[in-house]
């Protein structure tokens, strides 16, 4: 018997939704969910409020920027977190290990510089050091049962004395030079450079975008990206819909037509120009995914039936809906009644004194104070007034001090963004953060309205699809830049579309409420192809330029082998961490090692090693700094464990242990790297930067553990 069969047979006897979570709810209830929302929600405001920011020399400052030494040591640092520990000296150890690399080998002037080693024999010896560090914090831990921030925060001051005292021993100053002083030398003196040449392309190598052409690119791009996305729409299928019993060969005329209008449309994009074409390629698109994926569920799912539809009023859905339409209209009114155009503060712009902006201030923190009571404490209240006024909350209560603090952050959160905002800078805020409101609010309200009748929640949903091809349009009337008037244009559309097919296909196709091994090893399949192709498509559009971007020039993009590293390194660790018993024994002695250790596992041991992980991803990058620096000082890498440490927790690793995400992780350190460049992208002050992390580091704590009650609390 198959497991679909066998799921559908049980389906009937007990109450299968109270064990099943559904496609979305799973999703939600990943430690990194919270990190992909607020990545994408990162990228598309940068996206929309620089000109630089987007394009491949953007992404090449951002992949730059997060592969080293962020994101390496960022995903390290987070499968030491889930293992329950902290690693304080993390940040010295990348400089220490850099510094210790290069004064293996220095000593290329034949003074006592350096031990004058060769590379190949000075890596593993710096390797091994490394190694030694990391079993040495995981042998104090483990021995003396001092928490580990304590045992780590002594190392960092060793390596940090270490460096100073060192550099200054032996090369007598705080810079120890650089790595490609053994090719000059070599050059100069006809002798070896120590292995250097070769091991500059594995550690530094890079890929000079402009001097590689090829016509073919947008084709694959468009295909890559059109298929890849196609197979993660079907996955979704796959996991949601209840497989038929016996397949029905005649939903695939409707995939191969779907397909061919598909192609058909991408086809008139690509190779004709104007409003009239432009739309029937669109219509054509639209139409394929429509004929496509109805086809496709026609062959697999089984039909719909009314049984999940209950009598009465659903609940929850007349104030989300309400509330959805204020904000896109109130959106709409303010992307038509600001100036795109004005770089004036907002006090200049509206000629605003310090006694109206007080007022305005103290409007918008009644109305926060207000939905803060009436809500009984949202998340993000909660979070503030735990943390800025507990003792108010044990003299007032701790719905007042909820309502009092909530009011207080509004007022200096208004106020600062009256004085600091250009009129440009503040419309693109206000339009994104209403627009998100609105079709939050929109989907909220379809969700919650298709647990009374799968119709009613398709219909909000069709609605919601309308709603976004409207505000697609006034994008593109309101808009002179290219980006928005054609691709945020029809990124918009696109969404529309698959969310209008998908209302219709929840009104054809039963949802399926059992697991389906079979079903969900085909979407996990399903996934993974789509993550390659995706992926295959993005190194196309980055990675090579055309003939007549060749001719046009500009500016030298070029894309490090760092960053290939950090996928490696990331795609490693995330395999181990899900797949090995290595990961498990990490989840385990990191949520209670006592009771690991008395289920058999090796509690020491663990922790030890995963110290040793961190201290290996130190000299990956201690190495990758040697090769990349023109000098390595002696404070290098200093205080940049604490930024390691937010990327993991805003990649939704927590800081008890137990429980998180390497991948995760590596999107937080991305996220920080999108703020680098974006922030000066925005020709905003560079000053700010350490405010902009701070804020995403308590919104992604505040929403990861939003997003995952709410979802772990839904049946």
């Amino acid at each position: 018997m198959s497991d679909t069969t066998a799921g559908a047979s049980a389906a009937p006897n007990a109450d299968e939704r109270l064990a099943y979570r559904g496609v979305f709810q799973r999703a939600l209830v990943r430690p990194e969910i919270g990190a992909a929302i607020g990545a994408v929600a990162v990228w598309v405001f940068f996206w929309a409020v620089s000109v630089k920011f987007g394009q491949a020399s953007g992404a090449q400052s951002i992949l730059d920027q997060a592969a080293a030494p962020l994101g390496i040591m960022a995903v390290a640092v987070a499968l030491l977190m889930i293992g329950g520990e902290f690693d304080l000296s993390s940040g010295a150890a990348t400089g220490a290990l850099g510094i210790l690399t290069i004064l293996l080998v220095r000593d290329v002037a034949g003074e006592a510089a350096g031990a004058g080693f060769s590379l190949w024999v000075a890596l593993p010896i710096s390797l091994l050091a490394a190694l030694g560090l990391g079993w040495w914090n995981g042998f104090l831990v483990n021995r003396t049962s001092l928490p580990s921030f304590i045992v780590t925060l002594g190392s960092f001051f060793v390596l940090k004395g270490a460096k100073l005292g060192f550099s200054k021993l032996i090369v007598d100053q705080i810079q120890v030079g650089k790595l490609d002083d053994l090719a000059i030398y070599a050059e100069e003196n006809g002798v070896s450079d120590k292995g250097y040449g070769l091991l500059d392309k594995v550690f530094a190598g890079e890929w000079i975008r402009n001097e590689h052409v090829w016509d073919s690119r947008d084709w694959v791009y468009s295909i890559g990206t059109l298929a890849g996305l196609t197979l993660v729409v079907l996955a979704v299928y796959e996991f949601h819909f209840r497989r038929k019993d016996v397949m029905n060969p005649t939903g695939l005329i409707g995939v191969v037509v779907g397909i061919a209008l598909g192609l058909a449309g991408v086809w008139q994009l690509h190779n004709t120009d104007g409003a009239g074409a432009n739309t029937i390629g669109a219509a054509l698109i639209g139409a394929g995914m429509l004929v496509g994926f109805i086809g496709w569920g026609v062959w697999r799912y089984a039909p719909h039936t009314q049984s999940g539809t209950t009598a009465g009023r659903p609940d929850g859905v007349t104030a989300p809906l309400i509330a959805g339409v204020i904000c896109f209209v109130a959106a709409i009114l303010v992307g038509t009644w600001m100036d795109a155009q004005n770089g004036e503060d907002l006090t200049e712009a509206f000629d605003l004194g310090g006694g109206t902006s007080l007022a305005i201030a103290i409007v918008v923190a009644l109305v926060a104070m207000i939905w803060s009571a009436g809500t009984g404490g949202a998340a993000a209240g909660n979070v503030i007034g735990s943390a800025i006024s507990a003792a108010a909350a044990a003299a007032l209560g701790e719905a007042r001090a909820r309502v009092i603090s909530t009011g207080i952050v509004a007022i200096l959160a208004t106020l600062g963004f009256l004085n600091l905002s250009t009129e440009q800078g503040a419309r693109a805020i206000i339009f994104i953060a209403l627009t998100g409101a609105a079709f939050v609010s929109l989907i909220t309200a379809a969700t919650r309205s298709r647990r009374h009748s799968d119709r009613a929640g398709s219909a909000l949903l069709l609605l919601t699809s309308v709603a976004l091809v409207v505000m697609a349009f006034f994008v593109q009337s309101e808009s002179s830049a290219p980006k928005f008037r054609a691709e945020a244009f029809s990124f918009m559309l696109a969404f529309a579309a698959i969310m209008a097919v998908w209302a219709i296909a929840n009104t054809r196709f039963e949802v399926r409420r059992f697991t389906d091994t079979s079903a969900d090893t085909t979407a996990r399949n399903m996934l993974l192809s789509a993550v390659l192709l995706i992926v295959v498509g993005m190194v196309a559009r980055l990675g090579w330029v055309t003939t007549e971007e060749a001719e046009v020039g500009g500016s030298i993009v070029k894309y490090s082998v760092r960053i290939l590293w950090f996928l490696g390194f990331t795609a490693v660790v995330s395999w181990v961490l899900a797949r090995t018993r290595f990961g498990s024994w990490t989840f385990a002695v990191g949520g209670n090692k006592e009771a690991a250790r008395q289920v058999g596992v090796p509690a020491a041991r663990t922790k030890t090693q995963l110290f040793m992980v961190v201290s290996a991803a130190a000299w990956l990058v201690g190495v990758l700094l040697a090769f990349r620096l023109n000098t390595i000082q002696a404070s290098t890498g200093d205080g940049e464990e604490f930024e390691y440490i937010i990327a993991a927790v805003v990649g939704g690793t927590a800081l008890t242990g137990g429980y998180g995400s390497t991948i995760g992780a590596g999107i937080g350190a991305l996220i920080m790297a999108m703020a680098v460049q974006g922030i000066p992208s925005a020709r905003w002050n560079s000053d700010w930067r350490f405010v902009f992390v701070g804020g995403i580091l308590l919104l992604a704590v505040v929403a990861n553990n939003y997003i995952r009650t709410k979802a772990e609390s839904a049946r």
